[in-house]
């Protein structure tokens, strides 16, 4: 006659635990890496909406609106292209509700690069480790233009960013300042770009 066990030794336990440990560690960096890259579509998607809310109340309104980052942190802004919004006095003088603009603020996921890249110079604006602060406590003045749009539809400039982090595949987002119209694509190695699908 056998006789059922009771419980587990604690060997058996003890060896069932150092798997699990194993199994984690092999497993955790190419889930940090995951997330990385999550982390940095992500802040792709935020700037890319950005700039099509800025170009549309652009042309909405009938005048510029600017996008701009805070260096060396994760916030960014839109807002009118006007001194008013951008001098630390982030309120309208204009008491009329109808003719209030919009404006938004927010920041990017940390550990996200924001660099901006003309031809073969590249500029960091945010680094990996910047930590954003609450969009509310940013003076407007710290703020560095990065693109204006005009109600036309078109932008003053050609844009190139490059959004990276740790770990992560890297994407540019392109400005083309003649049309206005932003385009997303991966960065496979140092120059080459291919469409994101």
């Amino acid at each position: 006659m056998q006789v059922a066990r009771p419980a587990y030794t604690l060997l058996e336990l003890m060896l069932v635990l150092a798997i699990m440990a194993l199994l984690a560690a092999l497993a955790y960096p190419s889930l940090d890496s995951m997330y990385n890259d999550f982390k940095v579509a992500s802040a792709a998607d935020k700037i890319q909406a950005a700039m099509a809310m800025g170009r549309l109340q652009a042309i909405n309104e009938g005048r510029p609106y600017r996008l701009g980052v805070v260096p060396g942190k994760g916030n960014y802004r839109v807002a009118p292209d006007s001194s008013e919004f951008w001098a630390g006095n982030s309120a309208s003088s204009s008491t009329d509700s109808t003719d209030q603009p919009v404006i938004l603020q927010d920041a990017l996921p940390k550990g996200v690069r924001l660099a901006l890249s003309d031809a073969d110079v590249s500029t960091d604006v945010m680094r990996a480790d910047a930590t954003s602060l609450p969009p509310d406590s940013v003076d407007p003045s710290q703020y560095q233009a990065i693109a204006t749009f005009l109600p036309d539809g078109t932008s003053r400039d050609d844009v190139r960013i490059v959004f990276s982090a740790k770990g992560a595949q890297s994407l540019v987002i392109t400005l083309r300042g003649i049309t206005g119209a932003v385009t997303v694509r991966q960065m496979t190695a140092i120059g080459q770009q291919t469409s994101k699908q």
